[in-house]
């Protein structure tokens, strides 16, 4: 860095040299200098954002690339960032060069040609590590089923119950969930139409404020619980609800002709007969999906050719019918990834892949956020796994 004295140093040698040389070009050497000294903090504000956006980018095309995989029935592969390491350097320089007269007479005019120049440069050198999910590792975060605390926080963050019913449960009580396999054909659960009308009645009460998430609970066999707390807006609606879960809970009168009961839900299916101690909740078996299950049940919303499916390159998909057609089957209409021979300009987000553009449209404000929803349970079934936080380095340049 260049300071006030050394400056004023510079500048008392110009005026007392006896060479002519204009002072505009001294003077836009010694501001190159002292610019120097605020590169670092402009290029920290500059390069962390574009790091931040780059990544955020980066996983969401991956997150949509796997979901194209699945949709072919191809093997599903992540890459993590482990971290980041920037360094910057800058230099700077000045030079002159003079062609002299042979006529040394006149000391006044030393020089007849003067060539001022000047140089600056800026240098980055990031490092960025990536970390493949794999091995062990990789079951544990793909094929382990979501965990009931993990479900509390997903209803803490906001997403409504009937999302999250349609997309991270396979079953509740005795109602199943749509199941997907990957190399058979199942038949189509006739519970299924029962499931999405107590999603649909629990969103109801959730909208209403009447449906709420305690917490969690464990069990003597080490087995979670999630206590929910139910208020019922009449009798019909209680023995509707109470009706598809096969239970009969013990109610308490509130005023107004409300009343409300209590539900644990339990990670446990026991196929004895249930035995209720006294003053204990009636208890409700939940199976949770996995994220593998998750993503290849969204995959049947990518689009897929009708080459492709006529010669079981993608993996086929029936629409239902009669009354389990509602919003035709669970994800129709939360998720919609489309397909071209080429990328348009207002994809939101897009990748290339067995030489076509595979996209999310910008206008599609459902599918951005549940892309965004997606994101968030990989990220929680990331679990414990540790990765290094983002790391910027600045060099000192004298």
């Amino acid at each position: 860095m260049v300071t006030m004295d050394r400056f004023h140093h510079y500048m008392n040698l110009l005026f007392r040299t006896s060479i002519n040389i204009p002072i505009a070009f001294f003077v836009a050497i010694m501001v190159c200098f002292l610019a120097g000294c605020s590169f670092g903090p402009r290029m920290v504000q500059g390069n962390r954002l574009d790091y931040n956006i780059t990544i955020q980018k980066s996983n969401n095309e991956e997150l949509l690339l796997n979901l194209v995989r699945a949709r072919y029935a191809e093997p599903l592969f992540f890459l993590q960032i482990g971290s980041i390491s920037s360094s910057f350097g800058y230099t700077a320089n000045a030079g002159a060069s003079a062609t002299f007269m042979s006529n040394l007479r006149n000391r006044a005019s030393v020089a007849n040609l003067f060539t001022p120049s000047i140089g600056a440069g800026i240098s980055e050198m990031p490092t960025i590590t990536y970390s493949p999910l794999q091995g062990e590792k990789a079951v544990r975060q793909l094929q382990t089923e979501l965990r009931l605390d993990r479900f509390l926080i997903l209803t803490r963050i906001g997403y409504d119950i009937e999302t999250l019913l349609w997309t991270t449960v396979t079953r509740i009580g005795d109602l199943r969930n749509i199941e997907v396999s990957v190399t058979t054909e199942k038949d189509r659960k006739p519970t299924y139409g029962e499931f999405l009308e107590l999603a649909r009645l629990l969103f109801r009460m959730q909208r209403r404020g009447d449906l709420e998430f305690v917490g969690i609970a464990k069990g003597e066999r080490g087995t979670d619980s999630l206590t929910m707390q139910l208020r019922y807006d009449d009798e019909e609606e209680a023995d509707k609800i109470e009706g598809l879960l096969g239970i009969r809970g013990d109610r308490t009168p509130l005023p107004d002709s409300h009343s409300s009961s209590t539900i644990e839900l339990t990670s446990v299916r026991d196929l004895a007969p249930p035995r209720m101690e006294e003053g204990e909740h009636v208890k409700v078996p939940i199976k949770l999906k996995s994220f593998f299950e998750m993503i290849f049940d969204l995959s049947f919303h990518v689009e897929a050719t009708a080459d492709e499916l006529e010669g079981k390159i993608a993996l086929p998909y029936r629409d239902f019918a009669g009354e389990t057609q509602y919003r035709r089957g669970p994800h129709m209409g939360l998720i919609r990834v489309k397909s071209s021979s080429f990328c348009p300009d207002d994809a939101y987000i897009a990748v290339t892949y067995r030489n076509r553009c595979f996209y999310i449209g910008d206008n599609d404000l459902r599918s951005k956020i549940f892309l965004i929803f997606i994101g968030a349970i990989f990220s929680l079934q990331s679990g414990e796994l540790q990765t290094a936080a983002p790391l910027l380095t600045l060099p000192v340049v004298r």
